[in-house]
């Protein structure tokens, strides 16, 4: 047995096998184990025995012009028939000089054998993303390999140490063709835990291995200091590995050290005892007003399609498209961080088995991911997105001043939530969807910064020195969200609106603005593919409007707003490789038009690429019309990170939200009709400190006691 074929195995054994099926079918639902086990046979038959490297598989979506017919009668409760279902795949053959990559797309219709329908190889110039198998293999290839062990052993390190080799993303910095890579961030570890943080202990060299064969390809050593190119080959003496302090994070560990956690959180339970307000009927989820379908694949992690309200129709399909992480160390290796972590690896690959009493709260429904491991096995992701209702304070309120009678309601949320980890980050995507007829997407950053070595001593202008001998180098977070709207119909247009203060001369004050308090909202519609940006300093938002229907009250097409955040954008200067492999990352808002299969704004191929992955930014340039047409919005947001020393060993998240809200869609609130909050129905108790809650009679002595009625002031 070969290296990869033995380290394949051992990776498959680890991963697990799924026999999983959806009860109920639907045309979006994500692949089953069944179909996929199905599109791998078809592969290998015409493989006829040769060595196969599976990477990924993800269900081609029905054309939209098949699809929302289909959708429609769904939702109205017609029949509807069996729509044909297509696999993708991404499959190589490996050969000792490397590997060639094929995509094949595979028909599965309900009864007989698949089929495949085509089989292209991925486009010359474009890299294949790395997979966990191919990662784990590169790193037991990089730690047995004599040259690397050498390297290290130069470094004199104590016999109780351990070397961690953490699997990268390889970046760009030529545009020239690149053989594919795995670079690699080396760490110490003083202890036999596996859970310990490495990241306290980085070492200032990068071995590249590469993709293919698992052969090293070079060396390369970091720059130590915190100005300049010297590294560790110019350092007189030895590299001061001692100054490295332990900087725990898990809980026994930090116990075992003697740091123990706080200890006066008393537990904080949610208890829904009638059980969720949520109904799920396969994948198509149905709360308050709203239904829509949940859908998961490798590379987006949560895609939610055909979104209604009240039986409207809002949003066609909404996702999380792309990210970029540049960092701002412009020294090599340093220069070519840069990581798109849904392109490069892919959300649902890296999506957490989420648990209870941990990554949510209260009554959680959870939702499976089937996919396969290396070498074509089915494979089962438990719990990757939860779903759960979450409290979130007052909806509306309105006290008559004159009687002193309050209405209040509570806002109420629906929460669909994903988690990914990727090596050293997390990410958090939560969709959220309100009770008024909104939905916001909340990205959590957290997880631990990635560290480099820097002398003691040294301070950097490129980061910030959070541990002894460690930097934390500054670097972006930049999000890409697709919005396919369907406005009450899919012909819309996207129409930016600015609030702008009038003109006013006071020695000639125009009529209209005599008092120079006047201002109007200065609309402009995007009328052909394009770009633009926020500008908080004129409240600017973009309204996703039908203008074949009329608000009957307003007057004014019906809308949803996007508000979008106003962050940073690139800062890797225009004329740089980073800027040109980020096609999103120039402006806040993109408007396209709708074509089939242009899902990712980085473009299909994000691995090494340097400017060559027909993305966002190719299909801006086309110009189509997208005036009162099927149309897309791509929304880029995210954070710059200059990191705080409060940020290791794991950094607190940082959050961010973009809202879409109903605007001129309908002709009243519609958070009017949710019921008033009452004690009778939350049954909140009085704080009593030293007591435990004891029941119902409690809350009624206690409030009894404090000049209240058990039903509080919303009787």
């Amino acid at each position: 047995m070969t290296f990869i074929e033995s380290t394949l195995s051992a990776v498959v054994s680890k991963l697990g096998m799924s026999s999983a099926e959806q009860s109920q079918y639907h045309p979006l639902d994500p692949l089953t184990a069944s179909e996929i086990a199905r599109s791998v046979e078809a592969i290998r038959h015409t493989a006829k025995g040769g060595r196969l490297w599976f990477k990924s598989i993800q269900l081609v979506e029905p054309p939209k012009a098949i699809l929302v017919p289909w959708l429609d009668d769904h939702a109205a409760g017609k029949t509807v028939s069996r729509l044909d279902r297509i696999a993708e795949i991404l499959v190589g053959r490996r050969h000792p000089e490397g590997a060639d990559w094929l995509v094949y797309q595979i028909s599965l219709p309900e009864n007989g054998s698949s089929q495949i329908i085509s089989a292209e190889p991925v486009p010359a110039g474009q890299h294949v993303p790395p997979d966990m198998g191919e990662m784990i293999a590169a790193e037991e290839a990089l730690l047995n390999n004599p040259t690397f062990k050498a390297a290290i052993a130069k470094l004199e390190l104590p016999s109780n140490a351990k070397v961690v080799a953490d699997g990268w993303i390889y970046g760009a910095d030529t545009l020239d063709a690149t053989p594919r890579s795995i670079p690699f961030m080396v760490y110490l570890s003083f202890s036999d835990n596996p859970d310990t943080c490495h990241y306290a202990a980085p070492l200032p060299i990068v071995p590249v291995i590469s993709a293919d064969t698992f052969e090293l390809q070079r060396l390369e050593y970091c720059p130590i200091y915190g100005k300049g190119d010297r590294t560790l080959l110019d350092l007189e003496g030895r590299f001061p590995w001692e100054a490295y302090v332990p900087n725990e994070y898990d809980e026994k560990i930090r116990a075992t050290a003697g740091l123990s956690s706080r200890g006066d959180i008393k537990p904080y339970r949610v208890l829904q005892p009638e059980g969720a307000s949520f109904t799920l009927e396969g994948r198509v989820i149905r709360w308050q007003k709203w239904a829509f379908h949940i859908g998961f694949n490798y590379r987006e992690g949560i895609v939610l399609s055909d979104i209604r309200y009240d039986g409207r129709t809002t949003f066609y399909r909404l996702s999380v498209s792309d990210m970029t992480v540049p960092y701002g160390d412009p020294r090599a290796p340093f220069h070519r961080k840069q990581a798109f972590d849904l392109g490069d690896i892919g959300a649902g690959l890296t999506a957490n088995e989420l648990g209870l009493g941990c990554d949510c709260l209260g009554e959680i429904a959870y939702l499976n991911f089937d996919h396969f491991s290396q070498d074509g096995s089915p494979t089962l992701q438990r719990g990757v997105v939860c779903i759960h209702e979450q409290d979130d304070g007052i909806g509306w309120k309105h006290t008559n001043f004159r009687t002193n009678k309050p209405s209040v309601t509570r806002s109420r949320i629906l929460i669909i939530q994903t988690i990914i980890t990727v090596a050293n980050y997390e990410y958090i995507f939560a969709w959220r969807f309100d009770q008024a007829a909104g939905i916001g997407l909340e990205v959590r950053a957290t997880g631990i910064l990635s560290t480099v070595a820097i002398l003691p001593g040294e301070t950097s202008p490129y980061g910030n020195v959070v541990s002894p001998g460690v930097l934390a180098t500054n670097h972006q977070h930049l999000f890409s969200v697709r919005i396919d709207p369907a406005i009450d119909g899919h012909n819309n247009t996207v129409v930016q609106e600015d609030s702008v203060a009038m003109p006013f001369d006071k020695a000639n004050p125009p009529l209209d603005n005599k008092w120079g308090v006047g201002y109007t909202v200065e609309k402009k519609s995007i009328t052909k593919s394009g770009w633009a940006d926020a500008a908080p300093e004129k409240n600017r938002v973009f309204k996703i409007t039908n203008p074949n229907k009329v608000n009957p009250v307003s007057g004014k097409n019906v809308a949803y707003k996007l508000v979008p955040a106003p962050s940073q954008l690139m800062l890797a200067h225009p004329d740089s490789i980073a800027y040109a492999r980020a096609e999103f990352g120039e402006h806040h808002i993109y408007v396209t038009s709708y074509k089939e299969r242009e899902l990712y704004a980085g473009g299909l191929y994000t691995n090494q690429s340097n400017g060559n992955a027909n993305g966002l930014r190719s299909w801006i340039a086309r110009e189509d019309n997208v005036d009162n047409a099927d149309l897309v919005v791509w929304h880029t947001f995210g954070l710059t990170h200059n990191p705080r020393v409060e940020d290791f060993p794991v950094m607190p998240c940082e959050t961010h939200m973009i809202h879409l809200k109903p605007n001129d869609f309908f002709t009243a609130s519609p958070a009017i009709d949710v019921p008033a909050s009452t004690q009778a129905f939350n049954q909140s108790r009085l704080h009593n400190p030293g007591q435990h809650f004891q029941g119902d009679n409690e809350i009624e002595n206690n409030a009894k006691a404090n000049g209240l009625n058990k039903q509080g002031c919303c009787a």
